[in-house]
């Protein structure tokens, strides 16, 4: 329970992460729409509280103190999980488009081939990609749901798995002829290619029992390029069984083994509470596991 004789006047402390934040209390006050002298007594107002200095001049501007930086993070932190409830409260009942940060990989082989279905069911229903290999923080960044890789440990969201368990080590028909029968240690001696986040890499190399650093590993930019670079036989990839499968069923990539991986794959993040009724429609068509997808647009 919060005890707010704790807390400093709101409006202090909402002076001062705006006074860090802009670098200047006539910033600040530019942004705020007070006086410089408001800000200032805010300030001033704080450190008399904490007993510590917690501004002090640069030049023009201000530069905060280690303990005026640690306020100031915790207020920022504090202020965008407080915008972002206020955000969603607003946003229930209003229609407004399903915002989804997925890793590229996920985005161009599953979600795009198979988007079209979605809203060729749902076209009251807008969603908006975000492909981006950084890990995005849902509520800061307003988004509903995640595409992500790795093991579903994500403290503080939910994570629901999707595409887990079952990878595949692929390579040119050619190469894969070659390596059908090889056992671990010979695997681990081949060429790898990954993307630039080598994600799959640390799994690997405890599958095959040797450690990531002794993993020769070649990287590219996309998985795209990596594919590009497996069909040229340049060397092997671990894939995800699912999106592998259009390469493997086209011939342009062939199985040299399949080496599970427990609980590894892509999962289905979101943020705790209650989900929209459009996100939850688009979750359950994506449980549905649907096929790609060719949409015909009129006009």
């Amino acid at each position: 329970m919060t005890d707010w004789r704790d807390i400093p006047s709101l409006s202090a402390l909402r002076a001062f992460e705006a006074a860090v934040r802009c670098g200047s209390l006539s910033a600040a006050a530019r942004e705020l729409n007070v006086t410089h002298a408001a800000i200032a007594g805010h300030v001033r107002a704080l450190e008399a509280f904490f007993g510590v200095t917690l501004l002090t001049r640069a030049g023009k501007g201000m530069d905060p103190t280690p303990e005026g930086a640690l306020l100031a993070r915790g207020l920022s932190e504090g202020f965008s999980l407080l915008t972002a409830a206020c955000r969603d409260l607003s946003d229930r009942g209003r229609a407004r488009p399903i915002a989804v940060t997925t890793t590229p990989t996920f985005a161009e082989h599953w979600l795009m081939p198979r988007l079209s279905g979605f809203w060729a069911a749902h076209p009251d229903v807008s969603v908006t990609i975000a492909p981006t290999a950084d890990i995005a923080d849902l509520r800061r960044d307003g988004y509903d749901l995640a595409v992500r890789f790795g093991e579903g440990d994500w403290p503080g969201l939910e994570a629901e798995p999707f595409l887990t368990d079952s990878f595949l080590v692929v390579a040119s028909p050619e190469l894969a002829a070659r390596l059908k029968s090889a056992d671990r240690e010979t695997l681990a001696r081949q060429t790898w290619l990954m993307s630039e986040n080598r994600a799959e890499a640390p799994h690997l190399a405890r599958a095959l029992g040797v450690e990531e650093a002794d993993l020769r590993v070649y990287t590219l930019a996309t998985n795209g390029m990596v594919l590009s670079a497996l069909r040229a036989g340049m060397g092997l990839g671990l894939q995800n069984a699912v999106l592998a499968q259009p390469e493997l069923d086209e011939g342009h990539l062939a199985t040299v083994c399949e080496i599970p991986l427990e609980g590894v794959g892509y999962w289905l993040v979101t943020r705790p509470g209650v989900h929209s009724e459009a996100l939850e429609r688009f979750m359950a068509w994506m449980r549905s596991r649907p096929e790609r997808t060719q949409f015909g647009w009129s006009g």
